[in-house]
């Protein structure tokens, strides 16, 4: 039997390439649009490919036998052992060159490749469609657009006659759905529709769904039993790519492809009669027990709800599970309960908001882990004044300088710690009182941050407590909040850094260094003075303290001179001969002890006597033994 969907070879591998072609200056050449048009044609590429094969194996006559090599092998040797290995290596060898490559492994082969190699594509492109800013050429749009004139003309050509399953046209409905809605997004994104980006979605979601089919089909395929070369299909022509199409697909042609494919007859099955019958039934009462499971709402631990009914709010429920009157007669409007937020006051210089948004998660880091001491902080926990943080915010303050007025700038990093109150009033206010909270508490915050500033001055400012200036600025927003009516309690404000600015914080530096200079200058010449008078008044005590004492013993002196030489005029009064012997005799004891006697004996006989004068040395023996 002849197949419906067979093709002339030619057009086949002339499309076949035509897709490659078109993949391959897609990647290469193009930009995101063109990238996921590209992916189609792969997928498209492999379809085709993976035909080509198949066609020629349905080619062969059922009486075809695979081609092997005639082997003469040497007789076995007699040892057992080596006989029967070599006899496993001969049969392995059989096997081996029995095995049908083009009709068994090269379809499978190319099937997984191209699918694999499509879907790990199809993920990388749906990751950056996020990042993507939906900016695109005309010349984009117009190579895009004119490329669905021949996908149609290949989608057509590719139509068989009548459908019995996935067809060769299905691999063109693909490439041309992606041609057609790329170019126009491509389009309508150079005209400055930057939303048209998200037109790709659904393109790479279904090129995702396709690469998945012909993955699961091979492996199937792979893994059942082989059948007639006659019967073979292609496992890369999905039934998704052939489901893209303007009219409802019908149940009787898949039924019809299910018989001629696997023998299956769905027309006979009393199962699927009664599912079709059933269908309506079961799906009216599912839908009913839907609306009714409206009426119940679970309310999370950290959440409060107000239900409303026919658009009044009439109760505040907390966390639990509750039952009120299905939707649209009550609705359910949820409310934080007890979640403490932390709002940097700064104001977004980019349209997008994307500052805040940073800000918004900034210490999340710190809470997961602790950074090492060694570490490089994060930006949210520099505080240093020579460069700007993220999270701060400048203000003009008024400055004073030799009787001039001006102003100066300041950089503030404040952050707001808030909650909605927990009342039911405050939860009704803050659903119904407070669009955008934080949008309302920034606004406020900062009004308040000018009028301070503009009575202040930088000096004032760095030199204020911080306690007061926090809870004065608290309460002052608190009063702001209530006069709003927005249900939100401040609990706490934040003052990480007050500084000038970063392109100031040298001269500033250098200012407070000079004035730090100087007072320690200034401390150190007092302490030097106070060291030099310190020493000559311990100086001048300790003359005072020796003439003191020389003169005490002067007097002492003298007084016992007097003593002395009255105790002598008495005694010469008494015996005046006796004190002048007495007084020699202690005359000449002290004489004689200061000078050198010589002692000779007068009862020496002789006219003549020798004096020996020489001097003796200390410790002698004067020359006697």
């Amino acid at each position: 039997m002849k197949n419906e969907m067979e093709k002339p070879t030619w057009l086949v591998q002339l499309v076949a390439g035509g897709f490659v072609l078109g993949a391959a200056l897609g990647f290469g050449l193009g930009d995101f649009a063109m990238q996921v048009v590209a992916v189609a044609l792969l997928l498209g590429a492999t379809g085709l490919c993976n035909e080509l094969v198949v066609s020629q194996v349905r080619r062969r006559p059922s009486t075809w036998v695979s081609p092997s090599r005639a082997m003469v092998y040497p007789r076995l040797p007699a040892h057992p052992l080596i006989a029967r290995v070599l006899a496993g290596s001969r049969e392995l060898r059989r096997r081996f060159d029995a095995i049908d490559w083009i009709a068994d492994w090269l379809p499978a082969i190319l099937a997984l490749a191209g699918s694999a190699l499509a879907l790990w594509l199809t993920t990388g492109l749906l990751h950056r469609l996020a990042g993507d800013d939906g900016s695109a050429s005309v010349t984009t749009a117009a190579v895009l657009l004119g490329a669905t004139i021949p996908l149609l003309i290949v989608q057509r050509l590719f139509m068989p006659d009548r459908a019995r399953g996935p067809s060769l046209d299905g691999t063109a409905r693909l490439a041309l759905l992606a041609s057609l809605l790329m170019g126009a997004a491509s389009l309508f994104g150079a005209l400055g529709y930057a939303w048209t980006k998200w037109f790709a979605l659904p393109v790479l979601i279904i090129a995702g769904v396709v690469a998945l089919e012909v993955m699961v089909r091979t492996c199937a395929a792979w893994l059942s039993p082989p059948i007639a070369f006659v019967q073979r299909r292609s496992s890369a022509l999905t039934w998704t790519a052939s489901l893209l199409r303007l009219q409802r697909p019908r149940l009787d042609r898949a039924s019809a492809w299910l018989t001629s494919a696997y023998g299956i007859d769905l027309s006979r099955s009393w199962v699927a009669a009664f599912a079709t019958r059933a269908v309506l039934p079961v799906a009216g009462a599912l839908g009913i027990v839907a609306w009714l499971a409206s009426g119940i709402s679970i309310v999370r631990m950290d959440e409060r709800a107000i239900v409303e009914h026919m658009g009044a709010p009439r109760d505040v429920v907390g966390p639990g599970l509750h039952v009120h009157a299905p939707w649209p007669f009550a609705t359910v409007r949820r409310v934080e309960l007890g979640v403490v937020h932390e709002l940097p006051i700064v104001f977004s210089q980019s349209g997008d908001g994307q500052l805040l948004a940073e800000l918004a998660t900034a210490g999340q880091a710190d809470a997961a882990g602790a950074t090492a001491a060694e570490a490089i902080p994060d930006p949210p926990a520099d505080r240093l004044w020579d460069g700007s943080h993220p999270g701060e915010a400048s203000y003009l303050i008024a400055s004073s300088s030799g009787g001039r007025e001006g102003f100066q700038i300041v950089n503030v990093d404040l952050r707001v710690v808030y909650r909605v109150d927990g009342t039911d009033e405050a939860a009704r206010a803050s659903a119904y009182g407070a669009f955008e909270p934080a949008s309302m508490i920034r606004a406020s915050a900062g009004r308040l941050l000018v009028s301070h500033f503009a009575i202040s001055t930088l000096d004032g400012i760095l030199g204020e407590s911080r306690a007061a200036f926090v809870d004065r600025f608290r309460l002052d927003l608190q009063h702001d909040m209530d006069a709003y009516h927005a249900g939100i309690a401040v609990l706490d404000v934040v003052v990480e850094a007050i500084h000038p600015p970063a392109g100031a914080a040298r001269a500033y530096h250098n200012v407070q260094a000079t004035e730090i200079q100087a007072d320690a200058m200034r401390f150190q010449s007092r302490a030097r003075a106070l060291a030099v008078n310190s020493a000559a008044a311990e100086e001048a005590l300790q003359n005072i303290n020796r003439s003191r004492a020389e003169a005490a013993e002067a007097l002492a002196a003298a007084n016992a001179t007097r003593i002395t030489f009255g105790a002598d005029a008495r005694s010469h009064a008494a015996g005046p001969n006796v004190f002048l012997f007495e007084s020699w005799l202690s005359h000449l004891r002290d004489d004689l002890s200061k000078a050198r006697v010589t002692i000779v004996d007068h009862r020496l006989e002789g006219a003549t006597s020798t004096l020996d004068l020489r001097a003796i040395a200390p410790g002698s023996s004067g020359g006697y033994p």
